[in-house]
């Protein structure tokens, strides 16, 4: 039988000493199993939690650092550590390790609801709240914090107060964004704003209409229905039309020295499966891009190497939401590729197309919509929050120029607003630690 084996078994034993109260002869046990096995971190983890019986605030700390050393990577010792820190009043140590957790491991929803409690503890409302939500959406989406049954027994007792809190703090953060536009704007021009916050709130049941569409974020009622729109609604369609000739010439040019130019429009993480996102009968289905605006952010570069394409596109009222549009790029399906049906995050934008090389045996196909085959020089606008899905069946590359922007039937009030509140839901939603809490550096 192998050490880890023999040590297990150990430690099973022990679990039984536990259970029965037997406190001493199973720490005098556990610490003959770590003198024996200094390599098995549950052990050190257990040791840690008798000394915290006893209020060993030194032997805790010890055995913790122990059990870190033995593996670095297993998070359970770090936040042991966190969790010791602050029970003991040492809120700006324990923020630190559980901030260190999430930077590392954003995925681990108990580091981010201790963080949220932390937090509470030192006083920063506002952040214990943006982290409780890290904590129970991402509880949430990997299959816990849904019932009492799929919550780890010790967050249990506080898991109905934390998601009470979650709830406040997301309507505090949109209640903020509608006073900050209430100062600007009439009552009459925010009306089907308030409305589409009411529901993103889940205060009034105002869903789409069509079984088909699904914004992932935002729905705003009231806005025009179906899947495909008129593009020359936007005022700038014809003078992107006009420029065709300019731009395609520069995707050419793209694609003629594409080595290093084009990127991954998903972003794979290296070893993340395409499977879901990407299919096709192609070798290698891949959806690249050559990107004027992410997110947001601008690729000057880009912008230097394709002017003509660089000047229509400022030529045009971009919809401008920080950290997440406009986002325009020479978008390329590559042969064989097909991007599997998906939704869009919400109808407040649209997505428009301009086709620059459309092969044969090609299309966008828009759920409620029918499949529509790009033609070359003719603009087309669909609401991406209908679930949608492209091809390229050909043995050429599919190139359009793809920018998403605003829907054309929201006034110039209500765009503002949008603009605003996503930006501070997105800021609520998005929550980075930044670092040390300042209240709490030295």
């Amino acid at each position: 039988m192998s050490l880890s084996a023999v040590s297990n078994a150990k430690l099973a034993t022990i679990q039984g000493l536990l259970a029965s109260k037997q406190f001493i002869a199973a720490e005098l046990s556990l610490r003959q199993l770590v003198a024996e096995d200094p390599r098995c971190v549950d052990a050190w983890l257990v040791l840690a939690d008798l000394a915290d019986m006893r209020g060993d605030d030194a032997l805790v700390l010890d055995c913790i650092n122990k059990a870190r050393a033995q593996d670095p990577a297993d998070e359970r010792a770090s936040l042991q550590l966190a969790e010791t820190h602050v029970r003991a009043g040492r809120l700006a140590e324990g923020l630190e390790v559980l901030e260190q957790i999430v930077a590392r491991d954003p995925g681990n929803f108990i580091a981010w609801l201790a963080l949220g409690e932390a937090l509470e503890h030192a006083g920063q409302t506002e952040q214990a709240g943006r982290a409780r939500y890290q904590g129970v959406t991402r509880g949430q989406k990997a299959g816990y914090l849904m019932s009492m049954a799929s919550t780890p027994p010790a967050w249990q007792p506080h898991i109905e107060r934390i998601i009470a809190h979650v709830n406040a703090a997301s309507e505090a953060c949109v209640e903020q964004g509608l006073a900050h536009v209430r100062r600007q704007f009439s009552p009459g021009e925010l009306q089907r704003v308030e409305h589409a916050m009411a529901v993103h709130l889940g205060r009034l049941n105002d869903a789409p209409k069509s079984p088909h569409q699904a914004p992932k974020f935002l729905f705003f009622p009231g806005l025009p229905e179906g899947p495909f729109h008129d593009p020359f609604l936007q005022p700038w369609a014809q003078s992107l039309v006009d420029a065709y000739d300019d731009i395609r010439a520069e995707a050419l040019g793209v694609l003629a020295g594409q080595s290093g130019l084009l990127e991954d429009f998903l972003n794979f993480k290296p070893g993340q499966s395409k499977a879901g996102y990407l299919g096709g009968e192609g070798s290698n289905p891949s959806w690249d891009a050559f990107f004027f605006y992410r997110h947001g952010q601008s690729y000057a570069a880009n912008q230097a190497r394709c002017p003509k394409t660089a000047g229509a596109l400022n030529s045009a009222d971009l919809c401008r939401v920080d950290g997440q549009a406009p986002e325009i790029c020479f978008s390329v399906l590559q042969p064989g590729t097909h991007i599997m049906p998906h939704h869009g995050v919400t109808n407040t934008r649209l997505v428009m197309h301009l086709p620059l090389i459309v092969p044969g045996d090609c299309a966008l196909n828009v759920r409620g919509g029918g499949e529509h085959a790009w033609r070359e020089r003719e603009l087309v606008m669909f609401d991406d929050t209908y679930e949608h899905e492209a091809w390229n069946r050909s043995a050429q590359p599919r190139v359009v120029l793809l920018m998403d922007c605003w829907n054309p039937h929201l006034t110039p009030a209500e765009r503002v607003a949008t603009k605003h509140l996503v930006e501070q839901i997105s800021a609520f939603e998005n929550y980075q630690p930044q670092g040390l809490s300042p209240l709490l550096r030295p």
